[in-house]
């Protein structure tokens, strides 16, 4: 009846009929054509591809002929009326979603829900707290010279946010809104002019880090981009993608050079080599991937079934010689990126490790889960250096 302009939902939309004009005479059911309509006596019947029994028909008529004519009392809403307030009856905390280290290593950063916090890394002790966020602060990125800070998140199905900070200051720069979705990865060029994004809303782009102005939109994926990587000298940004692969982008023109399809599912996590030749990723299908990058394509060098579940992080440490990996199977894994030999597998975490960074000398690797909690680990020996409660 739409396709008519009649509308049903309610009493005063019912008589004001629709484009044939009015749908009820109220006293009299012979001449409304919602009844005509229902009888088939004017085409078409309706309802449409059936018909109504006799009684059913008998009851519409009668309506029409006695209480059409009368409005129905409006129903109102309780004045004292409340959602109730449910309070858990176990302590809560924000899961831990992204974690970054300044180039001097003297903090780490924790983004979790609606605010970041800065923890001394040798003991875990708070620094202080940036606030005001929109949603869970997702993903963060030092600048190459460690004086700002970017956090970025937004609301699902709404907007990208970043909020960029003076570390020293912990006063808010700027705020950018751009993405029509939750940002997922964010990433400081190696100058520190260019700040990049990644979203759901499966696009890239490129900001100018001194004025916030957006710079440039890398249109290319089909689905969400999980995770983003700049190449060591800049020139290359990669991207890992629901859409099952990575694509790698010439930054200066923001074009795409090509894209490596091998994943077999959904990639959640790409990251650079310190000398810049090489990118390894992982994702749903458990596999990581190593890709040797040329000029004008890349090749495979290297895949391993890495985890029992679906592969959420991987990242290189700053001298090239461990690849850490985690997964949904809350395992924790250390690698020889040259053979993807198992160098160490950490004790199985009690939540997934939803964020991973390695300190700047290689020293420390720090963990942050879903249930709030963030552990330091040494890599070279596998051991505890300290862990932080929910």
């Amino acid at each position: 009846m739409r396709q008519g302009g009649l509308n049903l939902e309610s009493y005063e939309a019912l008589m004001n009929g629709g484009k044939q004009g009015p749908s009820i005479v109220p006293g009299k059911s012979r001449e409304s054509r919602l009844v005509q309509m229902i009888e088939g006596t004017v085409s078409p019947r309706m309802p449409l591809g059936d018909q109504l029994a006799p009684a059913e028909i008998k009851a519409v008529r009668d309506w029409v002929d006695g209480a059409a004519a009368t409005e129905p009392p409006k129903v109102k809403a309780e004045a004292d009326s409340k959602v109730p307030e449910i309070k858990p009856t176990v302590p809560v905390h924000a899961a831990v979603s992204s974690l970054a280290f300044p180039p001097d290593g003297s903090l780490l950063a924790l983004g979790g829900y609606q605010e970041v916090e800065f923890l001394t890394p040798g003991d875990g002790q708070s620094r202080g707290k940036l606030g005001g966020h929109a949603g869970q602060v997702r993903a963060l990125a030092f600048s190459p010279d460690g004086k700002l800070l970017a956090a970025a998140g937004g609301n699902p199905a709404q907007f990208g946010e970043v909020k960029i900070w003076s570390v020293v200051e912990r006063k808010e720069v700027r705020s950018i809104r751009g993405h029509r979705d939750n940002i997922f990865a964010v990433a400081f060029s190696p100058d520190g002019k260019l700040l990049a994004t990644s979203s759901y809303d499966r696009l890239i782009k490129l900001w100018d880090v001194a004025t916030g102005a957006e710079v440039k939109t890398l249109k290319d994926h089909t689905d969400a981009v999980f995770g983003l990587a700049f190449s060591p000298d800049g020139r290359l940004l990669a991207s890992a993608s629901a859409d099952r692969t990575v694509k790698v982008w010439d930054v200066s023109t923001g074009q795409r050079l090509y894209t490596l399809g091998d994943a077999l599912d959904a990639l959640n996590t790409v990251a650079f080599h310190p000398a810049g030749k090489q990118i390894a990723a992982g994702g749903a299908d458990r596999t990581i991937r190593i890709w040797e990058l040329g000029a004008t394509e890349g090749r495979q060098l290297r895949a391993l079934i890495a985890h029992e579940d679906a592969i959420n992080l991987v990242t290189f440490s700053p001298d090239g010689r461990l690849l850490a990996s985690t997964g949904a199977d809350r395992m924790l894994k250390l690698w020889e990126p040259e053979t993807l030999t198992e160098t160490h597998a950490f004790e199985r975490q009690p939540d997934w490790i939803l964020a991973l960074a390695f300190s700047p000398d290689g020293k420390t690797l720090a963990a942050g889960r879903y249930d709030g909690s963030v552990s330091v680990y040494d890599p070279a020996t596998g051991k505890l250096a300290a862990r932080r409660a929910p």
